[in-house]
């Protein structure tokens, strides 16, 4: 079994969320740092639009994954980070574009970032060398 989530019928309400309640692998896990939303240069990118930062933020999400064998198919957890509550449909917007279901178990909070202009910042666990698959 290299992953599986829990039913989505374990709770009464959570059919209705897109993202995993539990996921259980037995793969190697890997834990990023938070990524952000900048170019290779360092500098930001997109300052005050939400959807490039979240695209650069997987984006580099990705090439860290890529680093340790694993990738964005295989994230068993997700946290993000948003300097801004109403940019929350465009996160779950890209996600869908950038992650397929079953989407990993994940944690979304509103904080302060600490980068001036940043509006996202994701930390992932990965099960290094599987990929989510619906049990």
């Amino acid at each position: 079994m290299p992953y599986a989530t829990a039913e989505r019928r374990c709770l009464p309400w959570a059919p209705t969320v897109d993202f995993s309640q539990a996921v259980v692998t037995d793969a190697p896990l890997g834990f990023t740092a938070g990524q952000g939303p900048f170019a290779e240069d360092g500098s930001l990118v997109g300052a005050g639009d939400p959807e490039a930062q979240i695209r650069q933020t997987f984006a580099n999400l990705a090439t860290v994954l890529e680093a340790v064998g694993a990738s964005l198919a295989s994230i068993v957890s997700l946290t993000v980070y948003l300097a801004r509550a109403e940019d929350f449909p465009v996160f779950k917007a890209v996600r869908a574009e950038v992650l397929a279901p079953p989407f990993p178990a994940a944690t979304t909070l509103r904080v302060d970032l600490l980068e001036p202009g940043m509006l996202v910042e994701l930390t992932a666990v990965a099960a290094i060398g599987a990929d989510r698959a619906e049990r």
